[in-house]
């Protein structure tokens, strides 16, 4: 197996949408009649359901870009959708959905669906993120360097609280719904990247698996890209929030690539025994940015928030580099209590849950998860009719109020 490894640490993202009813705001299997009619777009893609649209960004060498390729991709495909009578919503699972949504006809995933049975029907949606890597050895060892990360990454993404009409008790009960699949959850360590060749070649042998997609780990090697691949995070209700964590995911790995080089020193988050790493990222899933992190094997644990701000200011100097700066101090916001209601400061587990305490009503929650992508997309296009770069929402959230 060869991997294509790339000569700089290059970005790219997908986000997983929900294609809803308009006015139901139910989930609607869409997808086929949606790529019928958008057959000119490589970027946006069909997956494992039909109530599921993907967009794929190009590879990006900064956030800057990556930024201007997914809002032409989400305004070109709101546009789309809205022909074919259907809207978008972020989010990691649909609040209220109950009905088996249809398994979308392509080879592969049909032959998942027979395999899973009737988990294949439990639909959630994902948002990963790529950073390129200069050879497999590299995405081996950041890998492993990063592995101890990925409960932080899931208290900052987690937004799915409800499931078929029900309040969970989970900040991410769609990381619960895919721990019950076969290839999922937190991926091994390897040596190198020899050994995880030869641990894919004992996998195919015992036809475990097909392809390097077959595994559906949170953390993953893209060989052909030369990319390692964050799978960990719930999708984002809005572009600004899947900006921000994208950002902070590449900084982050671009950090640990110089500290493993010896150009960087500061705050490290050290491997664990894997069942308190697995224990780390339930915490996570339940919990959300309320968690206690378990910091070693002797059992220290300290508020993820009070982790997360040392990581943060351990990427200062990395961020400034990467131009990476505005987009993580919305991170820095989520650490701070007592934010106005339904600030997009607030995680969006809890803006949901604010929107289902006061209205009683989860077609309410759909709706307000439906409006935050509308008015972004609007929002982000007021000034002369062009993009608005990242750092003006920044200082001007209150603009999208009143879209």
């Amino acid at each position: 197996m060869k991997f294509n490894g790339s000569t700089s640490s290059t970005l790219g993202m997908e986000i997983e949408l929900q294609l809803l009813d308009p006015n139901t705001l139910d989930l609607v299997d869409g997808i086929l009649p949606l790529i019928k009619s958008y057959p000119q777009q490589p970027f946006t893609k069909p997956e494992y359901n039909q109530a599921t649209v993907e967009i794929n960004s190009q590879v990006c060498s900064n956030i800057q870009e990556l930024e201007t390729n997914m809002f032409s991709l989400l305004t070109s495909l709101q546009a789309r959708c809205e022909e074919q009578g259907m809207t978008l919503c972020g989010a990691g699972t649909h609040p209220f959905c109950q009905r088996l949504i249809s398994i979308t006809p392509i080879k592969r995933y049909q032959a998942q669906s027979e395999m899973a049975g009737y988990l294949s029907y439990w639909v959630t949606f994902a948002q990963h993120v790529h950073v390129g890597m200069s050879s497999g050895d590299e995405a081996i060892a950041i890998a492993k360097m990063l592995k101890p990360y990925l409960p932080i990454m899931l208290a900052l993404s987690a937004n799915s609280p409800f499931w078929q009409g029900y309040d969970t008790g989970y900040a991410s009960f769609r990381h619960r719904l895919l721990a019950s699949r076969e290839t999922y959850g937190m991926p091994p360590t390897f040596k190198n990247w020899q050994d995880f060749v030869n641990f894919f070649d004992s996998t195919q042998q015992a036809k475990i698996v097909n392809s390097i997609r077959d595994f559906h780990w949170d953390l993953r090697l893209q060989p052909n890209l030369g990319t390692l691949e964050v799978r960990v995070m719930d999708t984002q209700p809005t572009l600004k929030e899947a900006l921000m964590l994208a950002a902070f995911v590449h900084s982050l790995i671009v950090y640990l690539k110089n500290y493993r080089g010896g150009k960087a020193t500061g705050f490290l988050l050290k491997p664990n025994h894997w069942w308190l790493e697995k224990e780390n990222l339930f915490r996570a899933s339940c919990m959300g940015l309320a968690a206690n992190y378990i910091e070693d094997s002797q059992g220290h644990i300290r508020p993820v928030k009070q982790v997360i701000a040392d990581i943060l200011d351990s990427l200062t100097k990395t961020a400034t580099r990467l131009d990476e700066t505005e987009y993580l101090q919305s991170i820095y916001s989520r650490l701070i209590e007592n934010q106005p209601n339904f600030s997009q400061e607030i995680p969006s587990y809890l803006r949901q849950r604010q929107i289902w305490q006061t209205t009683g009503s989860q077609k309410a929650v759909v709706a307000f998860l439906v409006k935050e992508l509308k008015q972004e997309l609007q929002g982000l296009s007021l000034v002369g009719g062009t993009y608005k770069p990242y750092s003006l929402i920044v200082q001007q959230d209150k603009d999208l109020d009143h879209v």
